[in-house]
């Protein structure tokens, strides 16, 4: 498989925003996370099923909860606390926190031009979000836990790939988060919301491409990957959320966020320069 697939998982994440807030603005939050979970985790098994063995199963216990039943939760609380703007920037973080994850825990020190890489998307999602509201400190928190688990996850899957088919180790995942997610939702917010209308259109698109889709090619990459690479690629959801603002929501980009868009792109550009590499062929 190509990396360029792997990039339209963050692509596809980026339009989360709109989708939501044009097709669910009238969904509870945690519901949403649950709908995002469960359904497509029962589809990917429905279309290779496969049993876990005894014992794998802690490992996928500890996976599906650090991505999906404690990662969901805390994004939409940094969604709830935070304009989207401050969100999207703190999500920008990722390349800087796997490169700290990764000198921490396997003494790899950071080379000079991933760094630099980092720091250039880092600065161009500031100048394509632009400062602005004031900061929740639960908000902040939730934002950067969740930054954290990402990283964690991350370095957990290529320190220790699953040796099993791809779709239902996806699946597995994605059900047993949305099935820890469940009682939270039910007890915060109450009974699940009946779909009517627009809502289908935006739970499809929910379901469908933003996590069957995009989990099992962000999967991959995680297991075929750099994750330095992989971090700067999800530079490209705070990008389209804002690109699918100006386009589709009419938002004008001033001058300042369009250089950020270049500035993002020319540390894409960059890091594929500098870290030529071949990839191996999905199994």
């Amino acid at each position: 498989m190509s990396p360029i697939f792997v990039a339209l998982t963050p692509i596809l994440w980026g339009t989360t925003y709109f989708i939501t807030g044009r097709y669910l603005a009238e969904w509870p939050a945690l519901w949403l996370s649950v709908m995002r979970a469960i359904p497509p985790g029962l589809l990917l098994l429905a279309i290779r099923p496969a049993k876990v063995p005894w014992r794998q199963v802690p490992y996928l216990l500890l996976i599906s909860f650090l991505y999906i039943g404690a990662f969901f939760p805390l994004l939409f609380i940094s969604a709830l606390y935070l304009p989207g703007s401050v969100a999207g920037t703190l999500a920008a973080t990722l390349p800087l926190v796997l490169l700290g994850l990764q000198w921490l825990f396997l003494h790899k020190r950071p080379s000079r031009q991933a760094l630099i890489c980092a720091l250039l998307g880092l600065g161009g999602i500031i100048l394509l979000l632009g400062p602005g509201a004031e900061l929740n400190w639960i908000g902040v928190g939730a934002a950067l836990t969740s930054v954290l688990l990402i990283g964690i996850c991350s370095l957990l899957l290529q320190q220790r790939p699953w040796h099993g088919e791809l779709i239902s180790f996806t699946g597995w995942q994605l059900l047993l988060g949305g099935l820890m997610i469940l009682p939270l939702a039910f007890w915060v917010e109450g009974a699940m919301p009946i779909p009517a209308g627009d809502d289908w259109f935006g739970l499809l698109w929910l379901i469908l491409l933003n996590s069957a889709l995009a989990y099992v090619l962000w999967l991959w990459g995680m297991a075929n990957l750099p994750l330095n690479r992989l971090g700067l690629m999800t530079l490209l959801n705070p990008l389209t959320a804002v690109m699918a603002g100006s386009i589709l929501m009419h938002e004008a980009l001033s001058y300042w966020q369009w250089l950020g868009v270049l500035t993002v792109f020319a540390s894409l550009l960059l890091e594929l320069l500098l870290r030529p590499k071949r990839y191996p062929a999905a199994a």
